[in-house]
C-alpha cells in the first residue's frame, strides 16, 4: 500500500494473529487504567523524543532502520530470524516500488516505517494531480513485491529450498491481497479508476476472507478501508478517460490473474512434491 498524506501503507494482513484467550475479568479494570496512564506518559515522553530525532542528521535513516529491525524480532518470535528478516525485506521492496514512482512523477517520497503485523508505509508529500497518476504510485509497489517474490521462486525452484518457495508464496499472497480494490489498498487506488463501485466487490473480498481466516488484524485493516472508501472524494474521476479504463482494467487484472496463477503454482510444490 502507498499512502496518501500519511494514510496507511502496505500491510501485511497477519491473518494468524487471532490468539483465542480467554477474556480476563476480576481487577482488569484497575490493570488498564494503569497500562492507560502508563502509555499516556510514554507518548508524552515520546513526542520530545521524536522532536530531537527530527534534528539529527539522519533521523529518517534511523527510523527506518528502527522500525526494520523492530518488525524483524517481532516476526522472528513466531517464525525465526530467516523467515522475519525475509518477510521484511520484501516489504520493503513493495514500499521502495512505491517511493520510486512517486519520484518519477516528481512527488516527494518519505522513508519506509514499519509497523509489525500491519507491514510498512511510505509517506507521499503531495497529492496526485490526476487519478491515473495515483494509480501508477499504488501500481509499483505490488509490481515491485511481485518482482522479489518471483526472485525467491527462482531461488527456490533452483535450490530446491522450501524456505525461498514459502517466502515466495507469503510474497505472492500479501501483494494480492494488497490488490483488493477498496480503500487506502493499493488495489483502492487503483480500481476506483475502473468503477466508483469498485470498493463493493473488496468490501465481499474482506468479508470472506475474514470468514475464512477471523484475524483481528484483518478486521482492523478492513475497517480501516472501508472508512477510507467512504471520506474519499471521487470527484477527480471526470479526468478519467475510457482509454484509461481499458488501459488500467487490463494492468490491475493481468497482474491479479498472475498473482493467482503464481500462488497456485508455489502451492502445488511445496505441498504435492513435498519440497
Amino acid at each position: 500500500m502507498q499512502p496518501s498524506d500519511r494514510e496507511p501503507g502496505f500491510g501485511e494482513p497477519a491473518l494468524a494473529g487471532a490468539s483465542g484467550a480467554p477474556p480476563q475479568r476480576g481487577g482488569g479494570g484497575a490493570l488498564k487504567g494503569g497500562i492507560g496512564a502508563l502509555l499516556l506518559g510514554l507518548l508524552a515522553k515520546g513526542k520530545g523524543l521524536l522532536l530531537l530525532l527530527k534534528g539529527l542528521p539522519f533521523a529518517k535513516l534511523l527510523m527506518t532502520g528502527g522500525t526494520m529491525a523492530a518488525s524483524v524480532w517481532v516476526y522472528a518470535v513466531r517464525g525465526g530470524f530467516a523467515f522475519a528478516l525475509g518477510l521484511v525485506l520484501m516489504i520493503f521492496v513493495h514500499e521502495m516500488g512505491h517511493g520510486l514512482a512517486m519520484k518519477r512523477a516528481g512527488i516527494a517520497a518519505g522513508w519506509p516505517v514499519f509497523i509489525p503485523f500491519f507491514g510498512a508505509m511510505i509517506a507521499m508529500k503531495g497529492r496526485p494531480n490526476h487519478p491515473r497518476i495515483e494509480a501508477d504510485i499504488a501500481y509499483a509497489g505490488p509490481v515491485a513485491g511481485t518482482g522479489i517474490a518471483l526472485l525467491c521462486a527462482a531461488i527456490g525452484l533452483l535450490l530446491h529450498s522450501p524456505f525461498f518457495l514459502g517466502l515466495a508464496y507469503i510474497g505472492f499472497f500479501l501483494n494480492l491481497f494488497n490488490l483488493t480494490p477498496i480503500g487506502f489498498l493499493d488495489g483502492g487506488r487503483i480500481a476506483r479508476l475502473l468503477s466508483r463501485k469498485a470498493s463493493i466487490v473488496g468490501a465481499i473480498v474482506m468479508v470472506l476472507l475474514y470468514l475464512r481466516n477471523p484475524s483481528p488484524m484483518l478486521l482492523v485493516i478492513g475497517a480501516m478501508a472501508v472508512m477510507q472508501s467512504f471520506r474519499r472524494d471521487n470527484s477527480d474521476l471526470e479526468l478519467v478517460t475510457a482509454d484509461d479504463r481499458r488501459t488500467w482494467a487490463l494492468r490491475y487484472f493481468g497482474l491479479c490473474g498472475f498473482l493467482g496463477l503464481a500462488l497456485m503454482f508455489t502451492h502445488e510444490l511445496t505441498t504435492s512434491h513435498g519440497w
